[in-house]
């Protein structure tokens, strides 16, 4: 591997949503590293309080967590609220937060599975990038705004419909909105992941798992990482750089685009 990259995010604070875990927390630890103010934040409150003591060690910045349901308007309202009376004015949004619904077929869905996917997955990260955007715009700050989003939104067929239709949303909205905001100095932009390693994924590979006699979690885990061009299981720190990267000045020109850290599932 040829080059180094590193970053100082001094001076910066950033919100990351449904960030105790996975890559959420991925992203947080990798700003909180870089020296950034970092806000965490997940709907336990002892979650929350836990990761960001954690955290608090990494770098120079302050890190502080707000326990919120981000499937509530008023309580994403008052997550931002704390995070600039507590921390500051912010910089960077990374939306993060999602569910997996666990349908296997979207005719057996119920309407309240597609009205919970698309709160969380895709009104929630809208509403809170209206409400940054707004709070950038009167106080002049050019942000910067990433949505995470998964392979899955590109694919036609195969399962997981629910969560895949609301991040072909996310993918929507994302080119839509950053159009918007970057006529007013704000860049938004999205990473997209595949297989990589979190709560989520592995509670899905440990499905599987117990219906194959011999097989644990981490072995289809492998075998779903082995599938992949590059040979491996994403991290979430391949997500983290990513999401460093399109936050900082080396992107100053990037807006709109979504970059794909799939270890070249993308190209299956």
């Amino acid at each position: 591997m040829s080059g180094r990259a590193t970053y100082e995010y001094g001076g910066e604070t950033a919100i990351v949503t449904g960030s105790t875990s996975g890559i959420g927390y991925g992203i947080a630890s990798a700003l909180a590293d870089a020296n950034a103010d970092v806000v965490v934040n997940a709907r336990t409150a002892s979650d929350v309080e836990e990761t960001a003591a954690d955290l608090d060690a990494l770098g120079d910045g302050t890190v502080i967590g707000v326990a919120a349901d981000l499937s509530r308007r008023d309580e994403i309202d008052r997550l931002i609220d704390r995070a600039v009376s507590e921390v500051g004015p912010i910089s960077i949004l990374v939306n993060n937060a999602a569910v997996w619904p666990e349908e296997e077929s979207m005719i057996d869905a119920s309407l309240d599975d597609w009205e919970r996917t698309m709160n969380v997955n895709v009104r929630a990260q809208y509403y809170a990038s209206k409400q940054i955007a707004r709070h950038m715009i009167t106080r002049d700050i050019a942000g910067s705004i990433v949505n995470v989003t998964s392979q899955t939104g590109d694919r036609r067929t195969g399962g997981r419909g629910l969560y895949g239709a609301s991040k072909t949303a996310v993918n929507g909205f994302t080119w839509r909105m950053a159009y918007d905001l970057a006529r007013e100095g704000i860049r938004m932009n999205a990473v997209s992941t595949d297989v990589t390693d979190s709560r989520q994924l592995r509670r899905e590979a440990g499905r599987i798992a117990a219906d194959r006699p011999g097989q644990t979690t981490d072995d289809v885990l492998e075998e779903w990482g082995a599938k992949r061009p590059l040979g491996r299981l994403g991290r979430p720190e391949d997500i983290a750089d990513a999401v460093l990267f399109l936050c900082s000045d080396a992107a100053s020109y990037v807006a709109g685009s979504i970059l794909r850290v799939s270890g070249g599932g993308n190209l299956q």
